[in-house]
């Protein structure tokens, strides 16, 4: 049987969305993008009802279910508020079953963002204009400070912050592209590398900063070719660096018995 041979249905089927589900895809996919950080305060529930254009009742059951995937929780008093979550940390032997478990989820997004970051570095390189350079400089200055030195990088709460600038960097590249499917795409994979990738680290990897500047330079100078290239370099060298964490894990669990 050849692939046209394959009988696809011409229309699936339609399942009914309730508004707070929308509210909760909202709300997870900013705090997946890093535009939320452990610790930040949502806006008040009157402020996100009127923001979204939906009732405090269904704010009400968004917050419940946000609450439940572990990423808010509601602190009363005066100073409290819908606070957003760390995310909790495995222990080695989690981590090994854990990467096990997502390896497949993991080759998947590895596959789509060299499929659509490379061609999103190619066009920014030939669509930039100064204002997206301004904003991809600053995502590159960021990186580099959290990122700066062994202190730096043993901080757990820079994990979160450099991943953000990180998110912002590549979301700049997608929208100096000019092409709204490709910024579409490249947040769908940050989205997805959210939960598969942030619960196994607790510190910043020493290279995870590695090949953004060359990306800079090449959509600075205008040179598409180097852009893609060095995109590539910069997703296949982080893929290793998780398929590396498999390794580390059962080294750790020998040596904790």
């Amino acid at each position: 049987m050849t692939a046209v041979d394959v009988e696809m249905p011409l229309i699936g089927s339609v399942r009914a969305t309730a508004t707070y589900e929308l509210v909760v895809e909202q709300v997870r996919r900013a705090i997946y993008l890093g535009r939320f950080l452990p610790g930040d305060k949502l806006p008040p529930e009157r402020d996100l009802a009127s923001q979204m254009g939906v009732s405090r009742t269904t704010i009400r059951e968004a917050v419940r279910v946000l609450e439940g995937e572990g990423l808010v929780t509601v602190r009363r008093g005066a100073t409290g508020g819908l606070i957003v979550l760390g995310q909790a940390k495995l222990t080695p032997g989690q981590v090994k079953s854990y990467m096990e478990a997502q390896r497949g989820l993991l080759d998947s997004v590895f596959e789509f963002r060299l499929a659509n970051e490379c061609a999103a570095a190619s066009l920014a390189a030939t669509r930039r204009t100064e204002t997206h350079l301004k904003r991809l400089g600053r995502a590159l200055e960021e990186m580099d400070r959290l990122g700066a030195t062994a202190e730096a990088r043993e901080r757990t709460g820079n994990i979160a912050r450099f991943s953000a600038w990180d998110s912002e960097f590549h979301l700049g590249i997608a929208q100096a592209s000019l092409n709204p499917f490709l910024v579409k795409a490249v947040e769908d994979a940050r989205a997805a590398m959210f939960l598969p990738i942030g619960r196994v680290f607790t510190r910043l990897e020493d290279h995870a900063n590695e090949h953004h500047a060359a990306i800079f330079e090449a959509v600075r100078d205008r040179d598409a070719t180097a852009a893609a290239d060095h995109m590539q370099a910069h997703i296949e060298a982080t893929r290793r660096a998780l398929h590396g964490l498999l390794p580390k894990a059962k080294k750790a669990m020998r040596e904790a018995g």
